[in-house]
């Protein structure tokens, strides 16, 4: 009978230790399909896969096989001509004549035209460079949005689980009619709450990192995890410079803009004057001729034509010329934009910070000593139901405002330092 015992015992062991293997198994198994990012490798894998990214990346391909067929000569004409007098006199006279011509371009047409198309090629590139810039930007934010409410989240699950604590504790009291019912209902009602609240949120942050899933590349169906922690970032001591505007495509593109407009004018004006055309030809002909009869005649020769500039290009000039003082209009408009960007974003990022340490020396420290209070009072039963959760909430929306307060100062000193054209370059 014992050994039936101990048999039994080791088979209902045996089981519980292979569903714990699975169980770990299917863990192992789901940790790995995940797909683990820092704020620098989602950038990085976005710049890889975003597929928005690659459609702009043709534009330059497309720029290139536009360039390719620019600043080429015509094809070469080829003609031939006949005629007889069958139709007249029918004595057999004819003319037969073959040519051969190409247009040749005056004042350096064709190099305009390859230069207008290696400015647009460069135009391609930086407005690659420009969506690259974006959506790094993009990707950086989304992350911090993501890594706000994963915090959020953690602090009212913190709460929920000393909620739920009590909660157990004061039915159980309650039952030896130590407190009334109702501070176990209270306690359970508080628990209610916050499951509520979490659910929400809950939401709310698959809803954000699946807003960072598209930004990546990657299907919504995919599992991330997200590896760093909310912090605040660094605020770089870079100034405003030419150095700085330089490297901002989105002000290289209205540099790029005017010279397009002096290589377009440059262009027009060449074009004043339409091609010439050179050719050579052959001509043989049998004709009558009395008293001489048939006599036959070839002849070789060149022939140019030159066309005779009665079109004008002086509207299509004007245009060009309008067309430049509006880039430099508005690169002259986007610098002060970039100012702007700077100044607002540096004066953010400060304030954030002077308001994030004020908050943790002074109200964060003061509300977990009233927090700790309130819960060493319960205890000794010198601070009812209601008092506690009041302190705990309120140290709760303290905790909710310094997650929030640090994710605007890190959003601001991120976006302060793609506004310096920093976004390559380390974090101090």
């Amino acid at each position: 009978m014992f050994n039936l015992k101990l048999i039994n015992g080791m088979k209902k062991s045996l089981i519980i230790v292979v569903i714990c293997l699975q169980f770990c198994i299917a863990i192992n198994a789901q940790e790995k399909s995940a797909l683990n990012f820092t704020r620098k490798t989602a950038v990085e894998f976005a710049l890889r896969n975003n597929p928005e990214l690659k459609a702009v990346k043709e534009g330059i391909n497309a720029a290139r096989g536009k360039a390719s067929q620019t600043g080429r000569l015509s094809n070469p004409v080829l003609g031939s001509e006949y005629g007889n007098d069958t139709l007249f006199s029918d004595e057999g006279e004819y003319a037969f004549r073959v040519s051969i011509s190409q247009k040749f371009p005056l004042f350096g047409r064709l190099s305009k035209e390859k230069k207008i198309g290696s400015i647009d090629i460069k135009l391609a590139s930086v407005e690659y460079e420009e969506a690259r810039r974006l959506l790094a930007l993009q990707v950086e934010k989304a992350y911090l949005d993501a890594l706000e409410m994963e915090a959020i989240v953690a602090e009212k699950r913190n709460l929920l689980t000393a909620t739920q604590k009590l909660e157990s504790t004061l039915k159980n009291a309650a039952i030896n009619a130590e407190v009334s019912s109702l501070e176990a209902k209270r306690a359970e009602s508080e628990s209610a709450k916050l499951k509520v609240e979490i659910m929400r949120d809950d939401i709310e942050a698959a809803v954000l990192k699946t807003q960072l899933k598209t930004l990546l590349g990657i299907s919504p169906e995919s599992e991330i995890r997200l590896l760093d922690k909310l912090s605040e970032i660094s605020i770089p001591d870079e100034k405003f410079s030419m150095k700085i505007l330089e490297a901002r495509p989105d002000w290289q593109m209205y540099s790029i803009a005017e010279q397009s407009a002096n290589a377009s004018i440059a262009l027009l004006k060449a074009g004043r004057f339409e091609d010439i055309e050179v050719g050579v030809f052959f001509e043989a002909s049998e004709s009558v001729d009395e008293p001489v009869g048939m006599t036959r005649e070839k002849i070789m020769g060149l022939s140019v034509s030159i066309p005779l500039p009665f079109n004008s290009n002086d509207g299509g000039i004007e245009e060009q010329f309008a067309l430049r003082r509006q880039a430099k209009a508005r690169a002259a408009a986007k610098e002060n934009q970039i100012k702007a960007e700077i100044s607002i974003y540096r004066m953010r990022a400060q304030k954030y910070m002077e308001i994030l340490n004020n908050h943790r020396s002074k109200v964060v420290a003061l509300s977990d000593e009233i927090y700790e209070e309130y819960l060493k009072a319960r205890k000794e039963a010198q601070a009812g139901i209601s008092d506690v959760f009041s302190a705990w909430q309120t140290n709760l929306q303290l905790k909710l405002n310094e997650i929030s307060i640090t994710a605007e100062q890190a959003r601001n000193s991120i976006s302060l330092r793609y506004a310096l054209a920093l976004e390559n370059k380390d974090e101090k």
